[in-house]
């Protein structure tokens, strides 16, 4: 029996995940979670063998919840499952300890294999990412001490609102986005400038002038 946590703020999904992998007789969900601080309480009370974790989630989003979740308990198996498709996320994603990365329009077989693949100590990943992760591979190197990544307008206005201490959800009023498009900017904005939260980011913003 592979015992698996369910991590997504939306609480439809969690309930349809949950009934599709529990009518498979070797597996079962112990519990779910809305936000990765939540999980984390969750990886201290059960048995868990498979972390199921999305990746735009309020109060603690995906990225930070496998750190945390690879120091409670470091034999975890972490599978994504989100909509993010971006090549450098991916990438990011496998470099922090991740198993896998599903896209959430993945079939119910090809979940419950990759659960198991995850649970097997085997790389998962959606069969179509494969060409997004080789081309965020060819992309121009990491960024050297003293050079700035390319920043996008939108991106720097994100990091200034940050710096102000706005919340996601103020953010997403002030530059008339959605809260899971401010998300993704926040994430891509981890991975360019190589940092862990918005501490990091705002600090490093400072040191490159961009505030």
């Amino acid at each position: 029996m592979i015992n698996i946590l369910l991590a997504d703020d939306h609480q439809i999904l969690l309930d349809g995940i949950k009934a599709m992998l529990e009518s498979d007789q070797d597996l079962q969900v112990v519990g779910t979670a809305s936000h990765g601080l939540q999980a984390l309480e969750l990886l201290k009370k059960l048995e868990v063998d498979v972390l199921l974790l999305d990746l735009q989630m309020p109060v603690m989003d995906g990225l930070e919840t496998i750190l945390h979740a690879l120091k409670i308990k470091p034999d975890l198996k972490i599978l994504i499952l989100t909509t993010n498709d971006e090549g450098s996320i991916i990438t990011s994603i496998f470099k922090k300890g991740a198993m896998g990365y599903l896209l959430k329009n993945s079939s119910k077989e090809n979940l419950i294999q990759g659960i198991r693949d995850a649970y097997a100590g085997k790389k998962v990943l959606s069969a179509h990412l494969t060409s997004k992760m080789i081309e965020s591979l060819n992309e121009k190197p990491k960024v050297l001490p003293g050079q700035i990544p390319q920043i996008t307008k939108r991106e720097l206005e994100v990091i200034k609102l940050i710096a102000k201490e706005y919340t996601t959800q103020q953010i997403a009023q002030t530059l008339f986005l959605s809260v899971n498009t401010v998300a993704t900017h926040k994430r891509n904005l981890f991975v360019k400038m190589d940092v862990k939260n918005s501490v990091g980011m705002i600090k490093k913003a400072a040191d490159w002038g961009l505030l």
